[in-house]
């Protein structure tokens, strides 16, 4: 393990015992497929519904336009209610939950693989931190454990954990700019309806891949504000939204970042001289 640094937040090397070697397959591997099957979940909530939609041919959607057209309390419910699908399937279904679920089965098939081999019995493959109450996606009552990551690192594993904070440590930026590709999908199922007209399908489907192209680039932008020290200096409005926080009121997820920023910046002025 000599070609493979160690995790700056991981704890001291723990030795592993015959009966923890001989168990650990077996954990990841059950952890593995579990989120798999979640992010086979989300996959099918958002671009699968659409594949499978396309692929049957059966959808229409004729008779719900024709009832929102008649009532018109529905249609101002419909409108009303795009701009909160779009957010939950845009924010949520698109982008976060992917980002909390697939990086997580990949390091633990990652792991899975290293559990199997003898050059990694000597200590701990993964290690879990706590993020505070309201520090993570959603509504947590408690602590929240940020488990399976990786003791030793790798590229491959760093571009994972990079995934694994942007889905359960998300801001309020990365969650905007996600909400035009929930609109997208809203679109492409009026594309893939059987009903829909030749005519509207081209033009939903050029609007929706502007949509799309919009969310990529500008999350694209936010994942180097989080990760790339000199792109976050050259832009006030990332600087902003970035305030500075005292390190003992980080958590240790925010901690790592800073150091990893540090790091980097240090190494690039190392360079110029």
């Amino acid at each position: 393990m000599e070609d493979l640094p160690r995790s700056d937040t991981a704890p001291a090397v723990r030795p592993r015992s015959r009966a923890q070697l001989a168990l650990r397959p077996l954990a990841y591997l059950f952890l593995a497929i579990f989120w798999s099957a979640m992010g086979l979940v989300f996959f099918a909530l958002g671009p699968g519904f659409l594949l499978y939609a396309l692929l049957d041919g059966e959808l229409t959607l004729g008779e719900q336009w024709q009832s929102l057209v008649s009532q018109p309390s529905e249609m101002v419910a419909f409108v009303l209610a795009v701009p909160l699908l779009s957010l939950l399937w845009g924010s949520a279904v698109l982008w976060m939950l992917p980002c909390a679920s697939w990086p997580l089965a990949a390091l633990a098939w990652v792991h899975f693989v290293r559990s199997l081999r003898p050059r990694f019995a000597g200590d701990a493959l993964s290690y879990t931190t706590g993020a505070g109450r309201g520090q993570t996606f959603g509504i947590t009552a408690t602590n929240v454990a940020l488990s399976l990551q990786p003791v030793h690192r790798s590229r491959f594993t760093d571009l994972l954990m990079r995934f694994y904070w942007m889905g359960w440590t998300p801001r309020w930026r990365e969650i905007g700019w996600a909400i035009p590709a929930g609109l997208a999908w809203l679109l492409y199922v009026v594309v893939v309806a059987a009903d829909a007209p030749p005519v509207l399908r081209v033009v939903l489907a050029l609007v929706g891949a502007a949509l799309v192209a919009l969310t990529v680039v500008r999350l694209r932008e936010e994942w180097r504000a989080r990760y790339d020290p000199t792109f976050a200096r050259r832009g006030a409005a990332v600087r902003r939204s970035r305030p500075e926080r005292r390190v003992g009121d980080m958590s240790a997820v925010e901690r790592r970042e800073r150091l990893e920023e540090l790091r980097r910046a240090r190494d690039r002025r190392a360079g110029e001289r």
